[in-house]
């Protein structure tokens, strides 16, 4: 409990205005009041080895020293002609109405920034001259341009959601001594690991729609970005199934796209993804560091918890804050967000966050004003039916740690059809399925021409008529219980092939029925042993599976029941596994592509790490 106590501290502390239930939302500014007090300028910024980017610069009015706020995206500026973007009339509204200084800015290579695009730079080796660049260096010379060019107090906040994420975090490790505070939120961090190209060193098929633009050669600064090559006409279960297998994927890009062509030659986790993990390079930083991720992020949920973890291992000393609450990608910039799909999370909390936890961290760390914030703000999710409102704030904890250590991991086995928390007894016993790649279990059950972010917390019950999808079902609980943290995995499985996919779902049964997905993830079996140095199962025999899913943070309610389904593909989410051991998956034909005989034995178990006395 003493992890807890901070929490009612806090709330006196932090919330003036009382009740979380009666709080009401800081009126967002009007075109009319930001035409009358900023203005916007288009700059080139010159760096250091002479490329310049394309910066626009929204400076207050008045005479005054002021903040500087800047993001930095390979997604292009919005030009909004006379009037301000809207985004300073939403997500950055308290940036505005408190008369920062913001600043937008196209990384090198994208739209009218000069220079060449590069995916997931690499940062400079550590003792590189002084002319190398990285997305590091352009950040430092755009600060230090931006403080001799502005009328500011000589403090800069960088943040970013999703790949501004990674650049708000290469900016923290740039050195320049005005940045006094970044935010990387929901960053791209590892695309090997676990976010949008791979999970686990398996390939995600949503990056294909994004790849065949974004990853295209730009052959110079341009208002616009590359065109999507490709056209999803159809459902995309149907649409992938006609190119079953990468040689196939790839040509029907009809081009050739080199930095697809390059993630191909590295399957597994080698030195050409850890130079390219920003995480490995988090030591010695000297910013304040805000991570905000979301425990429903269909792209980076994994960039957020591991970039604050990374932190916490290599750089003791930042002043590292995290915050986590059930959204989906970005979801905490948007006002109305209140769930996905038929998963109601309940209402405010997206408000809450951008003005009672974003802009007081960076007030006072760039203004000096407010109190230090709690290092951990956690908003666990409820599986509500939505049938009457409900607020979100209620529910928020404040922590000085996370995950907490003194989480509970409570072992759930995998006997027979059920969810037990007692060990099997007597001799192993298993149930088997057959994981077919000519027909991939969908991911979910109704499927459209784009992956629906909503599968992040969606109806499972559209598996039940499927003979290949394990489904373990717990007792109703007799009490709430509260789960935050990562969730081991351990599965004891024997294969008639030599290589398989583990899909591992934990769900939330309400007792209508509706069975919420609360984390699912996957594991390849030739990383059991290395993720750098994969080995094949031997067929027919028992194999230990270890791996862990992504924290959670959910309260599994009264009357409800904790699921467990265990499967071996997620289709089209992620791209089939061959399902033999090969060196390089990519090159194999779908011909070649074989059926597993897959056995699951009782003593599997899936840990929940529940949070004692709560």
């Amino acid at each position: 409990m003493k992890k807890l106590l901070p929490f009612f501290i806090a709330l006196a502390l932090l919330l003036p205005f009382g009740s979380l239930i009666c709080r009401a939302s800081v009126t967002a500014p009007t075109d009319e009041w930001l035409q009358d007090n900023y203005s916007r300028r288009e700059v080139y910024i010159p760096t250091r080895d002479g490329v310049r980017l394309h910066t626009a610069v929204y400076e207050p009015k008045d005479s005054l020293q002021h903040p500087v706020i800047m993001i930095r995206t390979p997604y292009g500026i919005v030009n909004s002609g006379e009037k301000l973007p809207g985004s300073l009339r939403s997500w950055m509204k308290m940036f505005a109405l408190n008369r920062y200084i913001i600043v937008f800015q196209s990384v090198r290579g994208t739209f009218l920034s000069e220079g060449t695009y590069e995916n997931i730079r690499p940062l400079k080796p550590e003792g590189a001259s002084w002319s190398e660049i990285d997305e590091g260096s352009d950040a430092f010379d755009t600060v230090e341009w931006l403080i001799k060019n502005t009328r500011n107090n000589g403090a800069v906040g960088v943040k970013g959601v999703s790949y501004p994420g990674f650049y708000a975090t290469t900016a923290g490790l740039c050195g320049h001594s005005a940045i006094k505070a970044i935010s990387p939120q929901a960053p791209v961090t590892d695309w090997w690991r676990g976010d949008d190209a791979h999970h686990n060193g398996v390939w995600m098929l949503d990056i294909y729609s994004f790849a065949s633009s974004f990853f295209r050669v730009r052959p110079g600064p341009s208002e616009k970005g590359p065109e999507r090559v490709v056209n999803i006409d159809r459902d995309i279960y149907s649409y992938f199934m006609q190119y079953p297998d990468f040689p196939s994927l790839t040509a029907s890009f009809g081009e050739r796209i080199p930095f697809w062509e390059e993630m191909m030659q590295h399957p597994d986790y080698d030195s050409w993804w850890e130079e390219r993990n920003v995480a490995n390079r988090l030591h010695d930083v000297r910013p304040a560091v805000l991570v905000v991720g979301g425990n429903y992020d269909a792209e980076d949920c994994y960039g957020a918890i591991e970039t604050y973890a990374a932190l916490r291992r290599q750089s003791p000393d930042t002043h590292a804050y995290f915050v986590y609450g059930p959204w989906s990608h970005g979801g905490w910039r948007d006002s109305k967000y209140s769930g996905l799909g038929d998963s109601y999370f309940g209402e405010g909390s997206t408000d809450y966050f951008v003005e009672e936890i974003e802009y007081p961290f960076f007030a006072y760390y760039l203004e000096g004003k407010g109190r230090q914030p709690a290092p951990v703000h956690i908003l666990p999710s409820r599986a509500l039916d939505g049938s009457t409102a409900y607020d979100a704030n209620q529910d928020w904890k404040v922590y000085s740690e996370w995950p907490l250590k003194e989480r509970k991991e409570v072992s759930f086995f995998l006997n027979g059809k059920k969810l037990s928390r007692k060990r099997p007894c007597g001799s192993p016993k298993a149930r088997q399925y057959v994981s077919d790649p000519s027909d991939p279990v969908p991911y979910m059950g109704k499927i459209t021409n784009g992956r629906n972010k909503n599968y992040m917390a969606a109806d499972q019950r559209f598996t039940e008529t499927r003979k290949d999808v394990l489904v373990y079902r717990g007792e109703p609980l007799k009490e709430d219980l509260l789960a935050e943290g990562p969730v081991p995995v351990h599965l004891m499985v024997s294969l008639s092939t030599t290589d398989a996919d583990f899909i591992v779902k934990v769900i939330d049964e309400r007792p209508d029925g509706y069975r919420m997905l609360v984390r699912g993830d996957v594991f390849r079996a030739r990383y059991r042993g290395s993720l750098s140095h994969p080995e094949p199962v031997t067929p027919g025999e028992r194999t230990a599976i270890d791996f862990t899913l992504n924290d959670i943070a959910h309260i599994f309610q009264k009357g409800h029941r904790i699921v467990v389904q265990v499967q071996s593909s997620w289709f089209p989410l992620m791209a089939m596994s061959p399902q033999f051991f090969q060196e390089n998956p990519y090159t194999v034909q779908a011909s070649d592509y074989l059926p597993c005989s897959i056995k699951v034995w009782n003593d599997s178990r899936v840990s929940i790490p529940l949070i004692p006395g709560v």
